[in-house]
């Protein structure tokens, strides 16, 4: 996981990794439990959930200790790192034109908010460039096919 640097109002800064779980828990299903099941049932199964009631997902920071590697993703930290409580996500509804929705987002693995910066581990530039290339292509293929299909 990636490492960023959190700064507090005081200008403490100290990095971390961000922790995503569902408030409900989380299961694991085996090969035999999803064998005859569908390449979109998690989709199917995320919409099902929403219409029973809101999801939540709760955010958390593991906060690094005097000497833990920051800029490389791929060394683990030990799990007994102190865990804040940084938020938690709910979702509610889908977008209602979420296949148009998906064709415009650019995912950004770098933070651009105040008080959240990235950490030196360089594949962070790198994904974002790639991410950003993307979602460039994904977005002119889809404006190409929308004015194919106006002059059709």
């Amino acid at each position: 996981m990636t490492a960023f640097r959190f700064t507090n109002r005081e200008g403490v800064a100290r990095y971390g990794r961000y922790r995503i779980s569902p408030a409900a828990g989380i299961e694991h299903l085996d090969a035999a439990a999803t064998k005859n099941k569908d390449a979109n049932y998690l989709f199917d199964e995320l919409t099902q959930r929403i219409v029973g009631g809101p999801i939540q997902f709760d955010i958390q920071v593991q906060i690094t200790d005097e000497g833990d590697i920051v800029d490389d993703a791929t060394v683990h930290w030990p799990l007994d790192r102190r865990l804040v409580q940084f938020g938690s996500i709910v979702l509610s509804a889908r977008a209602d034109d979420e296949d148009q929705q998906q064709k415009r987002i650019i995912f950004d693995p770098i933070p651009r908010v105040d008080g959240i910066e990235p950490s030196d581990d360089p594949l962070l530039e790198l994904r974002a460039a790639i991410y950003l290339l993307s979602g460039r292509r994904r977005r002119q293929a889809s404006e190409s096919q929308a004015q194919a299909s106006k002059v059709v």
